[in-house]
């Protein structure tokens, strides 16, 4: 029974440790963490300064992880280069090291106990008593969590030495390196802290589990194991992240290499020499800053051949969001036209999926069944700010093939359908962006209990429905008559709906159904629907018709209803 006691003591140890971690690393980034993301973002210039930057922030912050997925961030933001990523990565590793000193010097030199109640207690005041002020609640909590950790690593070193003792772990020894290295490396796999591996490899070691040599190979497991974070959160992401996560793992899978190969130097530097063979807690804790050392030293001079082989192994995947101006050049002014006219079709077609996807309406009939027919360039599963952004990358696009055709003879045939054809990617991206001002508007009406609003937003929707029905008509009828007549139609219709929409908010504010602060929201919303489909529309006309159609079209357009 004491021996399952002892157990549950080991897991509530590991558990308050990493809670203590958390609560620590939360407490630093809240404290300090700006103005190490500002050093990062600002002292990588070189190798040299990168790899500092790494090893004072993750020093500081004291979480590998941490600095690693700021620098995934930044890497993917464009801020770091690649050999500057790389460097913050390879110097958080040597921070790192500066916990298990910690521990060491600490956690195994001092009365644990009468060290963490203190900062507890008055960490836990602080919480308490100063919670209105952000500073200090984040130094209460830098206490609670300091508390914590040497509280959770006094439960790991009581057990663990209760349990040392029931047990006969000679049989240990006779199991090869590697098993001990694998050990580490799912050790730390699992609690995803390389601390936590340590403070628990370190209480091992305390209790005489296991013998030295065998924590240092558990150590080598530990610093492969902290790599899978970076790995995970580079999944589906930038080519750029890619090559970041496999030079953190590269870099800490050679530096186990030559940690294993040099290891019965260090073992001897160690206890020989230093003569640590009695203290080898603190020989652990040496052994773990030597090998990350020495990573760092033989990889120095290789830093720009080690970059360049990260992008040999990770290639960029040149992502085309156009549909087919990435295969041509601009050099044949009639082909280009007509390459460009394609292209502005894919772009009012995405500028639809953003729509119908801001009011919750893909899945509707005919809808679905359009957007499935089309060949979607854009990846599907962006989220609703990134569509928009890769909308306007679509038109960047179309504008830079546009001032390439511009560069040759035109016809003024030509320059005038051209200039047309631009109007009609303008107008498409600039009824994407009225929406987008209003999202958070519809969002709310959306969300609101009130009856009326309820209608308002019905009518919005139904707006929509009828408009987009519509919309994919005209782009898939060929009868031109026809089209001339449905775009027609929809302007006298986009009349109407304003219209109706007034009777709809007059009848609500004459019967008091809707507050004062609910009634400019849902102006704004009609107004920018409006204005939407109506860019929509033109957008359509400078697309699909001839200079004579459209100019039969605006004389419709002008003529009442």
């Amino acid at each position: 029974m004491d021996n399952e006691v002892k157990t549950l003591e080991l897991i509530a140890g590991i558990g308050i440790f990493l809670f203590g971690m958390y609560q620590l690393e939360d407490a630093l980034k809240q404290l300090s963490g700006g103005a190490f993301r500002k050093m990062i973002r600002r002292f990588t210039e070189n190798w040299f300064r990168s790899i500092v930057s790494g090893t004072v922030a993750t020093s500081v912050l004291q979480s590998s992880t941490a600095v690693s997925l700021m620098v995934l961030a930044f890497a993917g933001a464009g801020v770091l280069s690649m050999e500057s990523a790389i460097g913050v990565i390879i110097g958080s590793n040597l921070g790192t090291t500066l916990t298990s000193w910690i521990i060491a010097t600490v956690g195994f030199k001092l009365e644990i106990e009468l060290l963490a109640l203190p900062f507890l207690g008055l960490g836990g005041l602080g919480l308490i008593f100063f919670s209105k002020s952000v500073r200090a609640t984040n130094i209460s909590k830098f206490m609670v969590g300091f508390g914590f950790l040497f509280l959770g690593l006094d439960y790991m070193k009581a057990s663990i030495e209760t349990l040392a003792q029931q047990y006969d772990f000679s049989e240990l020894a006779g199991y090869p390196a590697v098993v001990y290295i694998v050990i580490g490396f799912v050790l730390t796999t699992i609690v995803q802290s390389s601390s936590a591996s340590m403070a628990i490899i370190l209480s091992t070691l305390h209790s005489q589990v296991i013998t030295f040599p065998l924590a240092a190979y558990m150590v080598i497991g530990t610093n492969i194991g902290t790599t899978v974070t970076i790995i995970i959160g580079s999944l589906g992401a930038q080519t750029i992240k890619k090559r970041v996560a496999l030079s953190h793992l590269l870099f800490n899978s050679v530096t186990a290499l030559i940690a294993i190969i040099v290891f019965p130097i260090i073992m001897t530097f160690i206890q020989k020499i230093l003569h640590l063979e009695n203290d080898p807690v603190t020989g652990l804790a040496l052994f773990h800053t030597l090998f990350n050392l020495l990573g760092v030293i033989v990889f120095l001079p290789f830093i720009g051949y080690f970059t360049s082989l990260i992008v040999r192994l990770v290639r960029e995947k040149k992502a085309t969001i156009t549909k087919c101006l990435h295969t041509l050049k601009p050099d044949v002014p009639e082909a280009g036209i007509v390459a460009l006219k394609t292209e502005i079709r894919h772009l009012v077609v995405e500028v639809m999926r953003y729509h119908l996807r801001l009011l919750k309406l893909t899945r509707r009939e005919p809808f679905a069944s359009f957007l499935k027919k089309e060949d979607n360039i854009i990846v599907a599963d962006l989220s609703v700010a990134d569509q928009y952004q890769l909308i306007k990358s679509l038109e960047a696009e179309i504008y830079t093939f546009a001032s390439g055709l511009q560069m040759h003879e035109l016809t003024d045939t030509e320059a005038r359908e051209l200039n047309r054809l631009l109007h009609a990617s303008r107008n498409a991206v600039a009824s994407a962006k009225i929406l987008k001002d209003i999202q958070h508007n519809i969002q709310e009406a959306e969300n609101s209990d009130n009856a009326e609003i309820e209608k308002l937003v019905q009518h919005f929707r139904d707006k929509w429905d009828s408009a987009h029905q519509e919309f994919i008509r005209l782009l898939e009828e060929t009868e031109t008559s026809t089209n001339i007549s449905v775009i027609n139609a929809l302007t006298n219709k986009n009349r109407e709906d304003d219209i109706a929409f007034t009777r709809l908010i007059t009848s609500a504010i004459a019967s008091k159904k809707l507050s004062q602060a609910d009634i400019p929201t849902q102006i704004t919303i009609n107004r920018a629907f409006n204005m939407s489909v109506r860019q929509m529309i033109h957008a359509l006309r400078d697309l699909l018709f001839t200079e004579p159609e459209v100019e039969i079209v605006e004389k419709l357009s002008e003529t009442p209803a």
